[in-house]
């Protein structure tokens, strides 16, 4: 399934407008997200709740697991901030489930592309495109050293399964 332009857009719009090419160090989420008029707060979730952004009025609220490990937060807190910015005139609860991740069972059609409109949204501003090919220049070795993707994982805070799934996304490596 592929994203709309539109999404591609607004997405590329916040990279620039907050300047995201040009960190050279991981994205403070939390700055991000209350510039965006939100408040992120940890909460003890259900295990199958990675994260919710709920919406009242001016008041914007993201939620995350507590329990989750530092990547998984910091990518939900991301996603959420997607919804936020790409998905607010649907809606003013979202409810991300980690079925989604594992499955997408319980999710409509409709449900689906804004979770992976989400994801794209999250995996653009934690991985933007031109600072992870600018990071690639300083690896000689090759991709299927493991210690390469590790290392890439821990310079932007992310798992190494999302930094395997944004080389992929960007043609940088193969999928399987």
């Amino acid at each position: 399934m592929s994203i709309d332009r539109e999404i591609i857009r607004l997405t590329d719009e916040f990279i620039l407008a907050n300047n995201l090419n040009n960190e050279s160090v991981q994205i403070d989420l939390h700055i991000l997200a209350k510039k965006a008029g939100a408040t992120v707060i940890e909460h003890a979730f259900d295990d199958n709740i990675s994260g919710v952004l709920a919406i009242n009025g001016l008041s914007k609220t993201i939620g995350i697991n507590k329990a989750d490990g530092p990547q998984r937060k910091r990518f939900t807190i991301a996603h959420e901030l997607g919804h936020l910015i790409l998905h607010q005139d649907k809606g003013n609860l979202f409810m991300d489930s980690i079925l989604f991740r594992k499955t997408g069972e319980g999710y409509t059609k409709r449900e689906e592309k804004i979770e992976r409109e989400a994801n794209y949204f999250a995996a653009n501003i934690l991985m933007p495109e031109k600072r992870v090919k600018a990071k690639l220049k300083n690896f000689v070795s090759d991709f299927f050293d493991d210690s390469i993707i590790d290392d890439l994982a821990k310079d932007f805070g992310v798992s190494v399964s999302a930094m395997n799934y944004r080389l992929i996304n960007l043609g940088i490596i193969k999928g399987y």
